[in-house]
């Protein structure tokens, strides 16, 4: 069985290095990817526990790595949090209909995060 880790998917690397920090600093092991397309090719070969997933990405953007993860049989199990500075009611809306199973705007509260990471683990 592959080994569980969180995978952070954030094309700003202050940002991915911080939730990763954070992330680690709990007890989670991470791999982190800088962009939708290296996030999909991260899951053809590892699976991970979780992912933590931003919107805003160029090339793929974390919707539409959402929408190819929730559509594919293999990976649609896996739960995805979106972290993401979009938070109207209808970017909300829209990642849930797609099928994220939690959502968390930029910046963020790290107490508030981890307890939002835990709970999509325990699904």
């Amino acid at each position: 069985m592959a080994k569980s880790y969180i995978l952070v998917v954030d094309d700003d690397e202050t940002i991915r290095v911080l939730v990763e920090s954070i992330l680690q600093k709990e007890g989670f092991e991470t791999v982190a990817a800088e962009n939708g397309k290296d996030c999909l090719e991260i899951l053809k070969s590892a699976p991970p526990t979780a992912i933590i997933l931003d919107w805003e990405m160029p090339e793929i953007d974390g919707l539409e790595v959402l929408k190819t993860i929730k559509a594919d049989r293999k990976m649609s199990a896996i739960p995805v949090m979106m972290l993401t500075s979009k938070n109207s009611i209808d970017d909300v809306s829209e990642c849930l209909e797609a099928g994220a199973n939690d959502y968390s705007a930029k910046p963020f509260d790290h107490n508030g995060f981890i307890m939002r990471v835990r709970k999509l683990l325990a699904g």
